[in-house]
């Protein structure tokens, strides 16, 4: 792209990881040990200030795949979740100048949880999404590039979305609910269970840059 880019306006980003064991850990919740994972995790998690009433559980869990733990991480507006058959992270509007607080408190998370149920994941998976107001270009003129607005007979069509696949990879180009004449971004990238926090961040980073480069924006 000749044109030079222009820093990304993204707004009310969110940022998901989610892992699946390899067998789910009926024992911790039918052997009346979830108290093992409070525990573990509250000390693990104790240098992001993680206190008791940072605490709960879903009281009323209508099957065994709404059970789950949940710590919440206030400074980082993040929240850890254990469920019988896995672990989720979010984050609500990530920024990549925190990314090392970030890696290390998913990876504590992850690695005391592994340790404590004695179960490795069996896959790992993010979801990062946000909103891009518009630059100097429209979006619906950017966009126009990537699809053939004859062939679909929408010349006239208000906007246009993009959706590309891979194995291990998608990405998401779509017209936003929130913000007129915005676009919605989606990346969702699978990865092997041995891969590391800090190496899905360079990944995703990666992704993101190369995406918002498609549409002649940079990140900050």
């Amino acid at each position: 792209m000749g044109e030079e880019q222009s820093i990304a306006d993204i707004q009310q980003g969110f940022f998901e990881y989610r892992a699946n064991f390899i067998e789910p850990i009926t024992s911790f919740w039918y052997g009346a040990r979830q108290g093992e994972i409070i525990t573990a995790l509250h000390k693990a998690l104790s240098p992001w200030s993680v206190g008791l009433d940072n605490i709960s559980w879903n009281q009323a869990a209508k099957n065994l795949g709404e059970a789950q733990l949940t710590f919440t991480v206030p400074s980082l507006l993040a929240a850890i979740q254990v469920g019988v058959g896995g672990l989720t992270m979010n984050v609500l509007n990530p920024d990549w100048s925190r990314a090392p607080q970030f890696i290390s408190l998913f990876q504590t998370g992850v690695d005391t949880l592994k340790t404590t149920v004695g179960q490795e994941f069996q896959s790992q998976q993010t979801t990062l999404g946000f909103h891009v107001r518009p630059g100097t270009k429209p979006f619906r003129e950017l966009l126009s590039q990537f699809v053939n607005a004859r062939m679909l007979g929408s010349e006239d069509a208000a906007m246009f979305g993009v959706s590309v696949y891979y194995h291990d990879f998608l990405f998401v180009i779509d017209r936003s609910a929130v913000f007129p004449d915005g676009v919605f971004i989606k990346l969702v990238r699978v990865f092997s269970a041995a891969t590391r926090a800090e190496e899905m961040a360079g990944t995703i980073h990666k992704d993101e840059e190369t995406v918002l480069y498609r549409l002649g924006f940079k990140l900050q």
